[in-house]
């Protein structure tokens, strides 16, 4: 039943017409109501929900918790029974959002409510302040129907019963406004092993991952030039990827072998193409030695050009232009990569112009090409801002 209901909650949440403005939010150890509190003070959220005097009248009521950083509500549910025992009598519901120990008395679908939920995701999205919303809604049963479904172990048809609910009440709603964190105090990946502190953040967005051979531990998006340089970290142990290991892959990423080889942790580079690399003045495909912020690394870079390719039926497929710089090196038991990569956003051009930049010409069409080989030297310039303010933390 609670599935079938959630199922309906995007459709209807939004048109819940809240008959009260009197949900009660309290922060930490607070006895007085809340209207905005800050992801650097937060411990605790404590909320009061009103109750309407005929809940019993209801066959499930839920507790609703929005954030409009997600598409989703975290609740808390009541069947009948519970709605008797728990609720029926009483002018409100008291329950935690945020406990001391980190837990919650929400829960999604499917996952449990977390801090992340207000403070990382949030900002990791951007955003400098995310709205929560409290509020009840009751539902009835109003009637039943059959669902027919192949069971394809029995190799027979089965029909369940499906309970038909209406579109809801609400009842009693508020909001709290939580401030995010500036980038500016740095961001790290989900267990900190990566950290970067930079002072210019204006420009950037960041998110974090556990699955590291595809997208990465930490990756951050810099879109302070005209083009947009992303920078990833990923940090393996000895068993999934030596530190050797891992410069073989870096320099078979660059010639065309790891595409029979073992996957690499950064494997949206599989569609280089070798026929339209170009060798860089002053770069290497070799691994070379360099130090920054005090960090010794071995680097080496890939570029490969904007090209076309023909297809079947005479059409063609455009690759764009990819600059790739990696950097290597150890801390403690993790050995760590960082990718910087580049690609070209380009643009079809039908008025021939590009606000001062030369438009490029593919068959009949002109294109605007955001960076050219003679950028690379403000890419690397991107690259080593982040480099600058990333460090490590050692694990034994």
């Amino acid at each position: 039943m609670k599935r079938t209901i959630l199922t309906a909650v995007g459709l209807f949440l939004m048109l819940l017409l809240a008959k009260a403005q009197d949900a009660k939010f309290y922060v930490n150890k607070a006895t007085t109501t809340g209207t905005e509190c800050d992801c650097g003070t937060i411990k605790s959220i404590k909320v009061t929900i009103p109750i309407p005097s005929g809940v019993a009248t209801y066959d499930g009521y839920y507790l609703y918790m929005s954030l409009n950083s997600i598409d989703v509500p975290a609740y808390i549910y009541f069947e009948k029974k519970d709605i008797a025992a728990k609720l029926s009598g009483k002018k409100e519901y008291t329950a935690y959002l945020l406990k001391d120990d980190g837990t919650s008395d929400f829960t999604f679908e499917d996952a449990a409510f977390s801090k992340k939920d207000l403070c990382i995701t949030p900002r990791m999205w951007g955003m400098t302040e995310m709205i929560m919303e409290a509020s009840g809604a009751g539902y009835k049963l109003i009637g039943s129907h059959y669902e027919d479904k192949w069971n394809e172990y029995y190799k027979k048809w089965e029909s369940t019963k499906i309970d038909d609910w209406d579109e809801g009440v609400s009842y009693g709603s508020g909001s709290l406004m939580i401030k995010q964190r500036p980038l500016s105090e740095g961001f790290s990946d989900e267990k900190e092993v990566v950290n970067v502190k930079a002072n210019n953040t204006d420009s950037c967005s960041y998110s974090v991952s556990a699955d590291f051979s595809i997208k990465g531990a930490l990756s951050i998006v810099d879109k302070s030039d005209v083009f947009k340089t992303e920078i990833t970290y990923a940090y393996f142990d000895e068993q999934t990827f030596s530190l050797d290991a891992l410069k073989a892959e870096v320099i078979n990423s660059m010639s065309g072998k790891f595409q029979v080889g073992a996957e690499s942790p950064f494997y949206y580079l599989r569609d280089i193409s070798l026929s339209d690399k170009k060798e860089i003045a002053g770069k290497s495909s070799n691994l070379t030695k360099v130090t920054v912020n005090g960090i010794s690394y071995e680097t080496a870079s890939y570029y490969q050009a904007l090209s076309f390719e023909h297809s079947g039926g005479g059409g063609y497929s455009i690759k764009p232009g990819v600059y790739a710089t990696f950097y290597i090196t150890k801390s403690g038991k993790y050995a760590i990569i960082v990718m910087a990569k580049t690609e070209d956003e380009i643009e079809e051009n039908t008025l021939h112009t590009s606000f001062g930049e030369k438009p490029t010409k593919i068959e009949d069409k002109w294109f605007t090409v955001h960076f050219k080989e003679s950028d690379i030297s403000k890419i690397d310039k991107i690259t080593e801002k982040w480099l600058n303010a990333t460090s490590y933390k050692s694990i034994p």
